[in-house]
């Protein structure tokens, strides 16, 4: 009897590990690459914009606002969901953290401090 406990015991521990694995998401290494938004909550970015992470921490975000081609440059750095943004637009630096509630290889939903959601999809 003692046998069989085990063994049901090491199959419920096998499961429940397997399960916390799939979930468990490199989300640094998804990141990364350029990316299109594809719906924006009003107050976030325009739709069309395009981002992009690089490998080395580099991000630009580029974007047409009255038919000139607008660019941001600065940086980013992930911590588990979490992306941290640092941003230089004009002479103003602009610091922000958005949380990544799914990623895929192919698409990526996020929300802001104020719960404002920003889709994308992978173009390259």
């Amino acid at each position: 009897m003692k046998a069989v406990k085990f063994f049901a015991f090491a199959v419920a521990l096998c499961l429940v590990g397997s399960l916390a694995r799939a979930d468990d998401k490199d989300y640094a290494k998804l990141i990364v690459g350029k990316w299109e938004v594809t719906k924006a909550d009003p107050g976030t970015v325009p739709e069309g914009t395009v981002v992009q992470f690089t490998k080395d921490g580099k991000l630009k975000v580029t974007h047409k606002k009255d038919d000139k081609d607008i660019n941001i440059e600065g940086t980013y750095k992930v911590e588990k969901n979490k992306i941290s943004l640092n941003m230089k637009v004009g002479t103003d630096e602009k610091k922000k953290t958005i949380t990544i509630v799914k990623i895929s290889e192919k698409e990526m939903s996020t929300k802001d401090e104020d719960d404002k959601g920003v889709d994308l999809k992978k173009v390259k």
